[in-house]
Order: C-alpha cells, then sequence, then structure tokens
C-alpha cells in the first residue's frame, strides 16, 4: 500500500483506511476522474470532506464540501461526500457560480439516486489505476474519454471469455463458433460462400479456409454445392451444427441476462445507452 505521506492519492473509500491516515495540515486526495478530486483533511481539531476541479494550468478550484461523519452522525460519509462533490462538480464544470468556502448543500433525493451509481465508480479496481497514474502525470489531460472506451474494451473482453466458455462446452473453438453463428443467423437451411463468411466475420480468406475445414472434420457443416474453386463453393449447417449453434446462442442471451440482472439496470438504460453506442460507432 502505497505510503500516505508520500503517495499523492490515496483511498478514502473505508473509515478504517481514513482512521490509520496520520494528522497533516493539508487534505488526502482520492481521484474520482482525472479533473475531479474528493478530499479528506484530517486535524488535530477534527476532519473534514474537500473536493476539487482541475482548471488548467496545473491549478484546481477547491472547496470544503463539509464536516466528516467519522467526527460525528451529522458529518458527511464517504458515499454522501461523493454525491456533493459531484453535485458541485457538475456545476462547476458547466459554468455556473462557485460555492466559495461554503459547505455544499446536501442533495435531494433525487440527486441523491442519480449520483449513487457514480458513486459505486469509485471502488478501485485496475481500469482505475490506469486513470489515477495518467491524472498524476498529466494533470493537463482529461483521461475521462480514454478510460470511458477502455472500460467498453475491457467489457468486450470479459464477453469474449464467457463466449470462450460456451464454446468450450460445445466441444468447438471461439472461431469456429462464429462461424456457426453466422450461419445460423443467415438461416437454417440457409448456404454461405466462404468470402460472404469472411467480410461477415473480419477475418481472412486463409483463416475462413482454416475454420471450414475443422467445422467439416467435426460434422458441423456440409457442402451445398460442389465446386473446383473451394472459395466460390457454399456452405451450410448439418442438423449437428444447427443444434450446436442453437444452444450456443441460447447460453450467450441467458449469461447476458444474468448479467444485465445483476448490474441493476432497466432495459430502457440499455435503449439509451445502445443509441448512444451507435451515434459513437457512427462517428468513427
Amino acid at each position: 500500500m502505497p505510503d500516505p505521506n508520500t503517495s499523492r492519492f490515496v483511498d478514502l473509500s473505508s473509515r478504517s483506511a481514513r482512521g490509520a491516515l496520520p494528522l497533516r495540515a493539508k487534505p488526502y486526495w482520492h481521484i474520482h476522474s482525472p479533473r475531479t478530486h474528493l478530499g479528506y483533511y484530517k486535524g488535530s481539531r477534527g476532519a473534514a470532506w474537500y473536493g476539487r476541479v482541475f482548471v488548467g494550468e496545473g491549478k484546481y478550484r477547491q472547496i470544503k464540501l463539509g464536516p466528516s461523519h467519522d467526527d460525528g452522525p451529522d458529518g458527511l460519509t464517504f458515499e454522501t461526500a461523493v454525491e456533493s462533490l459531484l453535485r458541485w462538480a457538475d456545476g462547476e464544470q458547466g459554468g455556473q457560480a462557485a460555492l466559495g468556502g461554503r459547505a455544499a448543500p446536501r442533495p435531494s433525493p433525487v440527486d441523491a439516486a442519480r449520483h449513487a451509481r457514480r458513486a459505486s465508480q469509485l471502488q478501485p479496481n485496475r481500469l482505475d489505476a490506469i486513470s489515477q497514474a495518467w491524472a498524476q502525470e498529466r494533470p493537463d489531460v482529461d483521461f475521462w474519454l480514454p478510460g470511458f472506451f477502455l472500460r467498453i474494451e475491457f467489457a468486450h473482453h470479459l464477453h469474449d471469455r464467457r463466449v470462450q466458455e460456451v464454446a468450450k462446452q460445445a466441444g468447438t473453438t471461439v472461431g469456429d463458433l462464429h462461424v456457426l453463428l453466422a450461419l445460423r443467423r443467415n438461416g437454417a437451411d440457409s448456404a454461405m460462400r466462404p468470402t460472404d463468411l469472411y467480410r461477415e466475420l473480419l477475418v481472412t480468406s486463409g483463416a475462413i479456409t482454416k475454420r471450414l475445414d475443422s467445422l467439416r472434420e467435426q460434422k458441423l457443416i456440409q457442402r451445398a454445392a460442389a465446386s473446383d474453386d473451394r472459395r466460390s463453393e457454399l456452405v451450410k449447417l448439418t442438423k449437428r451444427g444447427l443444434a450446436v449453434a442453437d444452444t450456443a446462442m441460447t447460453r450467450i442471451a441467458q449469461s447476458l441476462e444474468q448479467i444485465v440482472k445483476a448490474s441493476g439496470l432497466e432495459r430502457a438504460e440499455l435503449r439509451r445507452m445502445d443509441e448512444s453506442f451507435r451515434r459513437l460507432i457512427a462517428a468513427m
């Protein structure tokens, strides 16, 4: 664990971690995002929460959020301090007047619910560590957007691991399974050319040839038309291949449903996210 006296940023999320901090004249800082930090002051007269936002040229605008719950029940807990920080930071970044040295007002129930999910993102993980490292080395660069896309990439990685497990249960590889699923969504009795498959799956012609050979050996696909040119032949699912593809797709769908249920996200939220991702992809 980093020495709080020498490290620029520390974990303030637990009372035990804060209790272990030595008294000092300036706040300890915890990163919410590269430009927004939560501070915890621990002095001889008590403890208090602070917030700051990066305003450029190595400078921050700072505010006292309020006393800490560590010193009494009327103070701010870590979670409510985060909520106050986010409300104030939203106002600062939106061009609203700063609150000066006054304590930030408590959030309304609606605001608290809106910021609760954002507050949960403060829990340290590997992706946060990357953002924290960049925030420390380059505070002039807003790493929120790269961090956002890094989370998308990591989500894809986790999803791919689940697909690998589904492929393993089916007794095949992920690459082979992608071919089966491409054939299946084209229609149970439909046939496709290898050229269409490698274009759809974004792989090389050599890779698709290798996968088709593997699937033939497993008796999961069959030729639909004879041809001397293997690149122009048609292939389709066998009955066994159809069953493997359908079972795999069912397992993938069930796995995703479980993830969404565990996340607490509503279908309306997912639809908004989907629309946002469509706009991002269209701009790439």
